[in-house]
């Protein structure tokens, strides 16, 4: 039995989805790439594993980049339910923060869910230059303290400012609070 690593899968994944969308078929793709048709069936069904000169002549055949088969398309619509989220950090009876949108690398930002306990503190991760946090406070309020500058986020209201600076997120003693966190990752600055 033939096991398929996930970039096999992708392949597999991409190489139909691109050609269908191209409306080829498996002769006219066996004809452009100069790749059997039926290797490409068994690339197509994940029944082959691709040598890396197998997919050099489909990438020149199909005029594609070697990312367009092996990383897996992002579905245009994704529904996300916050009581499914991944855990990305968290204390006990302090904070959770929860994955959303993670990173991507035809995107330049993550989606995180922060959510605070009464007087909760997170500390959080420092980042390179040009990365960009963006807190838009959904429940309660948050104490965002960048370096030795400190503000208090209320309920409805955002702010931005540089990750690369240390900074931290406390809940008031009296409420738990929460918020969503963009993770910019832009070339330019912000």
């Amino acid at each position: 039995m033939q096991i398929m690593s996930q970039i096999d899968r992708n392949i597999a994944y991409n190489l139909k989805r691109i050609r269908k969308s191209r409306n080829l078929s498996l002769d006219m793709l066996a004809e452009k790439t100069g790749v059997s048709k039926s290797m490409l069936g068994q690339i197509e069904r994940g029944e082959s594993n691709p040598t890396v000169a197998t997919v050099s002549k489909i990438m020149e055949g199909m005029q594609v980049s070697f990312e367009d088969l092996i990383y897996k398309k992002e579905d245009e619509i994704v529904s996300v339910d916050r009581e499914n989220l991944s855990i990305y950090k968290e204390k006990a009876g302090e904070y959770s923060m929860q994955v959303v949108f993670p990173y991507r690398r035809e995107r330049s930002f993550e989606l995180f869910y922060l959510r605070l306990a009464p007087g909760g503190l997170c500390l959080g991760n420092v980042y390179g230059e040009n990365t960009w946090i963006y807190l838009t406070v959904s429940k309660g309020a948050v104490n965002v303290k960048v370096e030795n500058e400190e503000y208090r986020i209320a309920e409805g209201n955002s702010l931005r400012f540089p990750a690369f600076k240390e900074h931290s997120f406390a809940g008031p003693k009296e409420a738990e609070a929460e918020g969503y966190l963009i993770l910019s990752h832009a070339e330019d600055g912000a």
